[in-house]
């Protein structure tokens, strides 16, 4: 691969890769309150077609559509590549110092130029870089090294319920795949750059309550004045949701998750040696100098080494959200009602060596065991764990990352979990998440994307070129592998 003419080619389009940043940052593509997703997935489909895929299909999915594409190299070697075209809600627009939706170029946060606006930096910016260096790439060799699927839904927000389905359809494509590649941009203010080997599993599922003879609950909504003879759901979920775990809310109290949820893994060499070089690369001494916790107050406070292994390796069962009834005036509802229902929203994430549809089975079993047989469950997602050994390729991110002059940290396992497990848990193949230069802001408001600046962080030419050099690099190591 002729690097330099790629390089070059990348200083003479920036603008142009600007720009198409910019067109994904202004298509709205908010999936949990349905802001543009009629018209999300064309600007997906549309960027596979102009890079030259020879299949792009959409795919019916169970809120929004999906993308497949493939990009047919020649080659004895195949990527897959995962993509997501939702974005997270805009809750106060009113507190953003710019318009949301704008995808502007401005001086701002001591940076000479940063894109704004929502997904700039999750994840649309990151992925948009990703395709400009593909872009670059057969612009100037004719081709890539390898064949490529890609992969994208809008449902990450929601859980992703449909990115199970869209792998099982194109199993006789993936199952080619030697590589999933989910590159996003994790330099951090101290020149450290992440690089994540493995996911915790997760489950995402509602808990639903309905009045009726069995729980003497209303089937309507009533006057709060008949508590006296009409039992309340709320009540009775919220016994349900008690049941589950210990008084502080952390501890698992399902029969046969107890001890998983005790039993914390015992790490190796390799992973214990990462742990310590992430929080010795902090610049202080507390986990909130490794990790955006947002809050001052939050357990094990002050532990350090301990915090993150907590954070990495304990499971969680959290609610999300509770609703029933009134909620204030938005909610439809007056007050002084018994209502007829009640939800609460869950997510777990689930460590190593757990099975998310055993662990769904037994949340079902506990509650019919305590009586809860009117308790409805709704599943809309779930993984299992994902872990990939230090291997070449690893190796070959981690030089790449020192070549930029930046430092690089592994993450043996991160907090969080979604669809990114399932490809290289189905297909036995390595999955590289996270691991490339460049940052910006993934802040609740006034996200943005650094585009040029005079701090350490790189710049998105730097950004682009790292991307080619990866690429390049990774290609040799698979190839020598085939």
């Amino acid at each position: 691969m002729n690097k330099k003419e790629i390089y070059k080619y990348i200083d003479r389009n920036i603008d142009a890769h600007i720009a198409n940043i910019q067109d994904w940052v202004r298509q709205q593509s908010v999936s949990w309150d349905n802001l543009g997703m009629g018209d999300a997935w064309k600007i997906v489909y549309e960027s596979y077609k102009k890079l030259g895929c020879q299949t792009v299909e959409v795919i019916p999915g169970k809120y929004y559509p999906g993308i497949f594409a493939y990009y047919d190299a020649g080659s004895k070697y195949t990527f897959h590549n995962y993509c997501m075209y939702d974005t997270r809600t805009v809750e106060n627009p009113q507190e953003w110092d710019f318009d949301p939706w704008g995808g502007e170029i401005k001086d701002y946060a001591g940076h000479r130029k940063v894109l704004t606006g929502r997904g700039s930096m999750g994840a649309k910016g990151p992925y948009v870089a990703f395709l400009n260096s593909l872009e670059s790439i057969i612009a100037v060799e004719g081709k890539l090294p390898f064949n490529i699927i890609f992969l994208a839904e809008g449902d990450e927000i929601l859980g992703s319920p449909s990115y199970k389905l869209f792998v099982k359809k194109y199993n006789e494509y993936l199952k080619k795949a030697d590589f999933s590649f989910c590159p996003t941009l994790s330099e951090g203010s101290n020149e450290e750059v992440s690089i994540g080997m493995g996911l915790k599993g997760m489950i995402v599922f509602d808990l639903k309550i309905k009045g009726s003879k069995e729980n003497n609950g209303p089937s309507n909504t009533v006057h709060s004045s008949l508590g006296s003879l009409i039992n309340c759901p709320a009540f009775r979920l919220s016994k349900a949701l008690a049941s589950m775990v210990d008084e502080q809310g952390n501890g698992c109290k399902i029969n046969g998750l107890e001890e998983i949820w005790k039993d914390r893994k015992k790490l190796t060499k390799f992973e214990n040696d990462k742990i310590r070089l992430i929080f010795e690369n902090s610049k202080g001494k507390d986990i909130r100098d490794v990790l955006p916790i947002g809050t001052k107050n939050y357990q094990n406070e002050n532990l350090g080494k301990q915090s993150i292994f907590d954070f990495l390796y304990g499971p969680t069962f959290n609610i999300s959200g509770l609703h029933s009834g009134f909620l204030g005036k938005e909610s439809g509802m007056i007050p002084f009602i018994i209502p007829s229902e009640a939800t609460a929203h869950l997510d777990m994430r689930l460590v190593t060596d757990t099975n998310s549809d055993e662990i769904i089975q037994k949340i079902r079993q506990h509650l019919d065991n305590h009586g809860f047989h009117d308790i409805e469950m709704e599943i809309f997602s779930s993984f299992d764990y994902s872990y990939s050994s230090f291997d070449e390729i690893f190796a070959v991110v981690e030089n790449c990352i020192k070549e930029s002059k930046k430092i690089p940290i592994i993450w043996p396992m991160q907090g969080g979990g979604g669809p990114w497990s399932v490809v290289p848990n189905e297909y036995r193949v390595p999955c590289y998440r996270g691991g490339v230069i460049g940052g910006g802001s993934r802040s609740s408001i006034n996200e943005y994307m650094i585009i040029e600046t005079e701090k350490s962080t790189s710049n998105l030419d730097d950004v682009e070129k790292f991307m080619v050099n990866l690429i390049d690099n990774i290609s040799n190591v698979i190839s020598k592998q085939k």
